[in-house]
């Protein structure tokens, strides 16, 4: 009986050890920003086990997907991180107000500040670090998940119609 009891305990805390030190659901996902199942995304993985985030092959491809969303949000006027995470992380689900907080003060600008398509690698670098992987996604990730989209013709006339609003 002790000993039943003994490996009960044991295994008890390994799993107990492995939910605390597992890496977080975005790093898991290789989805930096925490994307819901919402389409066929390029780069998504085969073996869907997450019913309700995307599942990427690597972050790059979830970079790109953010990335693909975030220039819609800037295509129809969300275009300031208090917009964009207002959105994002709505404040029925998130703490709204400690994200734009957070973004604003790593960027080092204001919360109503227009953003550009320039400057969404480092913004969803940052959102990446927010969403639960800090310090495990880069801005050369996010950087390479831009690149990744600019190979399609869609997200590159969206950024042409985008130029022109910020000509």
């Amino acid at each position: 009986m002790n000993k039943a009891l003994l490996s009960l305990g044991f295994g008890l805390l390994a799993i107990g050890v492995y939910f605390m030190t597992r890496p977080n659901k975005n790093v898991r996902n290789k989805n930096p920003l925490n994307i819901r199942e919402s389409a066929e995304w390029d780069g998504e993985r085969v073996l869907n086990l997450d019913k309700a985030f995307e599942e990427f092959k690597t972050p790059e491809y979830g970079f790109r997907a953010a990335y693909i969303i975030l220039l819609q949000y800037l295509e129809r006027g969300d275009n300031t991180i208090e917009k964009i995470i207002s959105t994002w992380a709505p404040s029925s689900e998130n703490h709204t107000g400690d994200y734009i907080d957070y973004v604003s003060d790593r960027l080092n600008v204001s919360e109503f500040q227009e953003l550009e398509p320039a400057d969404l690698p480092e913004l969803m670098q940052v959102m990446s670090d927010f969403e639960g992987g800090k310090g495990y996604f880069t801005l050369l990730q996010a950087e390479s998940g831009v690149e990744l989209a600019m190979q399609s013709d869609f997200v590159l006339a969206r950024l042409e119609r985008l130029n022109g609003a910020y000509a």
